[in-house]
């Protein structure tokens, strides 16, 4: 009986987290997609503002 009640609790756990964990995958995954359009929209209008001289590292000396 014990085992009964343990797998029944264990069916419904499995119910609540199933659709749960789905919904929260794909709603990351769209945040995510957005995110990165909304990088790519941004350095295409920045287009060619950005030039080695402005970037935050400058290029390796040769031989380094």
């Amino acid at each position: 009986m014990t085992f009964l009640v343990l797998a029944g609790l264990g069916v419904v756990m499995a119910m609540v987290y199933l659709p749960v964990r789905i919904y929260l995958t794909l709603t990351a995954r769209g945040r995510r997609l957005r995110l990165l359009q909304r990088i790519r929209l941004l350095r295409q209008q920045l287009g060619e503002e950005i030039t080695p001289s402005t970037s935050l590292h400058p290029p390796a000396a040769p031989g380094q």
